[in-house]
Formats: structure tokens, C-alpha cells, sequence
């Protein structure tokens, strides 16, 4: 039998580990196309910290996990209370606004994602007794989480 020298063992083990490591939604020069990063294993388009615009978290993120289904849209049943159906909307009933599921926090404090009720819902940690993380089905993508958790520490801009 054949012998493997240590060393080439160990580089065809890292060389699985990472190939299982799959894509930890963050981007590379090489993966997307400049101004693009990676999101679940596709190329979209970066999405700004700002509220409004093109590729903000209402275009981004809200409009097409939140209000879709109806959960926080126009129609439905408008979970807790919430409604993201545009960016006025959504800022108004985001920034600064006690949260109907735990009172004692705020859905989004301006320069505190730590301390903005949004995150916890959208990290799954810290949510009220049987409530669930948001969007239902699945978890952002890191860099929309991250657009998310970015917008709050900067304060919460609509632009």
C-alpha cells in the first residue's frame, strides 16, 4: 500500500472542508460583477443603507420578503401591527416605535441595531415567547442582513 505524505493529506482535507463551507452570503472580487455581491448563491445588485432609493432595504429587503405575502403589506392581516408597504410607511412605523410583541423594545432605535427589535426578529434571537424569525421560510441573505443591521447603526436614513 501507498503511502500519502502528511502534508499533502492535509492539504486535500482543507481543500474538502472548504469546499464544504459553502457561501457565507458575502461577496468577492471574483464571485459577482463590480457593484454586485453574493446572496444565497446568486449575484444581486449591493443594497444601500438607506430606507428608500433603488436598491435600498424598502426595494431590497422589505417589498420583496415582507410584503408579498401579505403578512406585512397592504392586504392581510398586517403581523404585529406592521405594515412595510413603501418607505414612508415603513419609516414611520419602524423608527422609534414601540414594538407590539415585546413593549419594551423598539422595532428599529436610530444608531442601535443592538437594541432594535427588527434585528432580533431578523437574527432569531431574542424574539417574544412563540413568534418566529422573520421573513417566515428562511432568513436573509447576509448582505441584506447586514444592509439592515448597517442602516440602523447609521442611524435609520430614509436616503
Amino acid at each position: 500500500m501507498k503511502k500519502t505524505p502528511f502534508g499533502l493529506s492535509l492539504l486535500a482535507g482543507l481543500g474538502v472542508l472548504m469546499a464544504a463551507c459553502g457561501d457565507d452570503g458575502g461577496s468577492s472580487v471574483d464571485d459577482c460583477p463590480t457593484g454586485q455581491v453574493t446572496c444565497d448563491g446568486v449575484c444581486i445588485d449591493a443594497v444601500t443603507a438607506t430606507l428608500g432609493g433603488p436598491n435600498g432595504l424598502q426595494a431590497a429587503v422589505f417589498s420583496p420578503s415582507c410584503t408579498f405575502s401579505n403578512c406585512h403589506g397592504t392586504e392581510g392581516t398586517m403581523q404585529a401591527g406592521l405594515e412595510l408597504s413603501s418607505v414612508a410607511v415603513s419609516a414611520t412605523n419602524l423608527v422609534d416605535v414601540d414594538s407590539t410583541q415585546v413593549p419594551s423594545r423598539v422595532r428599529v432605535a436610530p444608531g442601535e441595531s443592538g437594541a432594535s427589535y427588527l434585528m432580533n426578529k431578523l437574527d432569531g434571537v431574542n424574539m417574544a415567547p412563540t413568534t418566529q424569525q422573520m421573513p417566515i421560510g428562511g432568513m436573509l441573505c447576509a448582505a441584506r442582513l447586514e444592509a439592515v443591521r448597517r442602516w440602523i447603526n447609521d442611524g435609520a436614513p430614509l436616503e
